[in-house]
């Protein structure tokens, strides 16, 4: 989910936000509820088996080197190194994220092709030609889409390296409502072009839509979220806990008006392309 102030937001605000919503038991529980034996331990509608398709489709393999950008606590991407085999790399500009991705991440068998570490990920200070693929899920809606996709062009290496974005949109303004209870501004009508920022660096794009799986993910989530009430209200408190499932019923409330959309953005760059 997104959170943290609407107008002149910052990295370092949405950190904040998203930091006092780290491993809340109620958060935890209602994801799980939602997303079954998917949960992968964070705030996302993708899944493991989402990973593993689009991993197949994509060719990744042993040998691919991919950079979560935007990894939140980092349950995708260490399903993405267990499930495919790739070493994965997760960036995020919220240190406690970052700190629970690693605790989680400790003992388990894909610790050693999975790390983490904590910076921006529309300008990434990573070496050059260092990945095959970037993978941005539900993080593109605070970065400058023509900026970051240079930065993250520098970084792709190889014959066919592929970027790979996930966002929801509204398909309307924000409100006075929406800002009220801190809704990222990125979600609503005018969002973030990635799709012309792509094509434009050279990019060539499918695109896929995914509205109808995240609405059912949402309304379930939702339902889990309402029925823990009580106990988001004791564990963030009562203004917050109310806040938090109030936003998650603005996207229901979108999916259900038709005003809401997932879409998947595979962009892949042709053989010899020049990093810099």
């Amino acid at each position: 989910m997104t959170s943290g102030p609407a107008a002149s937001t910052t990295m370092a605000q949405i950190a904040e936000e998203w930091d006092s919503y780290q491993e809340i038991p109620a958060i935890d529980e209602a994801y799980a509820e939602a997303l079954g034996d998917q949960f992968a331990g964070q705030f996302s509608g993708a899944t493991p088996h989402y990973l593993e398709q689009l991993a197949a489709r994509l060719g990744w393999s042993t040998t691919t080197r991919v950079l979560d950008a935007g990894c939140g606590t980092g349950g995708l991407t260490a399903a993405l190194a267990a499930r495919t085999g790739c070493t994965a790399v997760g960036l995020d500009a919220s240190p406690a994220a970052v700190r629970v991705a690693r605790t989680r991440l400790a003992g388990r068998p894909e610790a050693d092709r999975v790390s983490y570490a904590v910076g921006d990920m529309g300008d990434p200070d990573l070496p050059p030609a260092s990945f095959d693929a970037v993978l941005a899920i539900g993080s593109g809606y605070w970065s400058d889409p023509a900026t970051t996709v240079g930065h993250w062009r520098s970084l792709l290496r190889g014959d066919r390296p592929a970027v790979v974005v996930v966002i929801s949109r509204i398909l309307r303004p924000q409100t006075p409502h929406d800002i009220e209870l801190t809704l990222q501004e990125g979600l609503f009508a005018p969002h973030p072009d990635w799709e012309t920022a792509l094509r434009t660096a050279g990019f060539d794009l499918e695109v896929r839509d995914l509205t109808e799986a995240d609405a059912q993910c949402v309304e379930r989530l939702y339902a889990a979220l309402a029925r823990r009430l009580p106990a988001l209200r004791d564990q963030l408190g009562d203004a917050p806990g109310e806040r938090y499932l109030a936003e998650v019923r603005v996207l229901r409330d979108e999916h259900r008006a038709g005003r809401m959309r997932r879409t998947e953005i595979v962009a892949r760059l042709g053989g010899g392309h020049d990093p810099a």
